[in-house]
């Protein structure tokens, strides 16, 4: 792996990012890549088709809206962008892996999929799931783990033991299985995405190893199964083992008893009954969350389109009144060339003349990103939930007053609206809602008495 001299990474002309394996090398030779005439970055001629070059074009394309999800995964992009100008620097390991660290990072967000193709994806994935000569088959282990992982400091805390490890001689020290089973527990402690079937790596890392029958002990792998098996290994099912040492603990015939005396709950039951406790207090704070970034985000909607920006939003209702298509015929017209390309020029200036106004869509648009992340998250929990029922019909409510807030908000992109901006499943999730809050409105005993008691249209000219 190439080094970089100090004067290098006291050059380079980088934004501010916090420590971290991936951020401090994304920031360290920024300086190096070439830069058009008015400062912004040329990452490449045409006849570069790397599809490394490929992968950064698409993340800078995508770092606006990231900025609104997360600053400094940002910041972490635009200097990744910034170094990968340089073919060189592209090419080398430890940067592609930072790339490959900074796509998993971003796939955890609410953001459209970035398109790559299926062969660099598995070698990207590949990628984020080690580091440069890393070889200690625990550590690679965790490291496959970190996609799953939503808290960020335990994935950063993974991938920087990762990288220290990958650069010793010898990755099996004392103070190393020490950081690992440290990870290990954070790990086993730490709240998760929807995780994929165990990788037989994984699988394969914990097996403990055979004995060796050609060194003249001729053990045989049931002889010496306990000895063989590492310590890491052994404390990847506590419960089972801890339930074998109870068990033996107690004598063979318990009795009875009186009521006053119980027989005593096997350790795997109360494991079990504790993660289930521990389960569920998890669901209730991502509940929680979810509830307060929805009202956060229907708040702040409203502020936009009745405050900073009710000038040019009063001027797109206006012309949805007299639009068969209503407010989303509109939007889809502002646009160049379209019939409301003026509205689109209008909103355009706005952002660039009112600096309220920008802050105010900025941070409508944050809090409606944040909103559907935390919509996703939780639609297995509503699932699995006793009350299932009702906290349907409650986020389906808040979902139907977003969904139409967002819906007949123009995008910072022409001919779209801030709907389109959400990821797939959260705009899914949010359209669902609006459509059936429609139809019940469309079915209701009011509205079809007043369609009956309206008069029939006139056949006169």
């Amino acid at each position: 792996m190439a080094e970089e001299t100090p004067a290098t990474q006291q050059n380079a002309a980088t934004p501010s990012i916090e420590d971290g394996p991936d951020a401090k090398a994304a920031a360290s030779t920024a300086a190096q890549a070439p830069n058009n005439a008015d400062g912004s970055v040329k990452l490449a001629s045409p006849a570069d088709s790397d599809p490394m070059r490929e992968l950064l074009e698409h993340l800078e394309r995508a770092q606006p809206t990231i900025a609104n999800l997360d600053r400094n995964l940002a910041q972490t992009i635009q200097a990744l962008t910034q170094q990968g100008a340089d073919p060189e620097r592209r090419a080398q390991p430890a940067f592609r892996h930072q790339v490959a660290y900074t796509l998993q990072d971003l796939e955890k967000l609410p953001v459209w999929p970035i398109p790559i193709t299926p062969d660099f994806r598995s070698e990207i994935t590949r990628l984020a799931e080690t580091a440069p000569g890393l070889e200690n088959q625990h550590m690679l282990a965790l490291m496959r783990r970190t996609a799953s992982l939503e808290d960020k400091r335990l994935v950063q805390d993974i991938r920087r033991a990762g990288t220290e490890i990958g650069r010793q001689a010898d990755q099996s020290t004392p103070a190393t299985q020490t950081t690992i089973e440290a990870l290990e527990n954070r790990v086993r402690l730490s709240p998760r995405r929807d995780e994929p079937p165990p990788d037989p790596r994984d699988a394969a890392s914990e097996r403990p190893p055979e004995a060796n029958t050609a060194r003249g002990g001729g053990l045989s792998p049931h002889d010496d199964s306990a000895s063989q098996q590492s310590p890491i290994a052994r404390r990847t099912h506590p419960g089972g083992a801890l339930d074998t040492i109870f068990r033996g603990m107690r004598p063979k015939d318990q009795g009875s008893g009186g009521p006053w005396n119980p027989p005593p709950t096997g350790m795997a039951g109360r494991l079990a009954a504790f993660e289930s406790q521990m389960q569920e207090r998890r669901d209730e704070r991502a509940l929680g969350r979810a509830d307060k970034s929805g009202r956060a985000a229907l708040d702040a909607l409203d502020a936009f389109r009745t405050g900073e920006g009710a000038i040019v939003m009063n001027r797109i209702r206006a012309a949805a009144r007299a639009e068969p298509g209503g407010i989303a015929a509109v939007l889809a017209e502002m646009r160049a060339g379209g019939r409301f390309a003026d509205l689109r020029q209008q909103f355009n200036n706005a952002f660039a003349t009112e600096r309220v106004v920008a802050a105010s869509y900025d941070k409508a648009a944050t809090a409606l990103a944040r909103y559907g992340q935390d919509r996703v998250n939780i639609e297995q929990i509503i699932a699995r939930r006793p009350d299932a029922t009702n906290l349907s019909a409650k986020f389906e409510q808040m979902d139907a007053q977003i969904g139409e807030a967002a819906g007949g908000t123009p995008s910072r992109r022409d001919g779209k609206s801030m709907m389109d901006d959400l990821a797939q499943k959260a705009a899914e999730l949010l359209q669902r809602a609006v459509d059936a809050a429609k139809s019940l409105f469309n079915r209701s005993p009011s509205a079809e008495a007043a369609r009956r008691g309206a008069p029939a249209p006139s056949m006169s000219i």
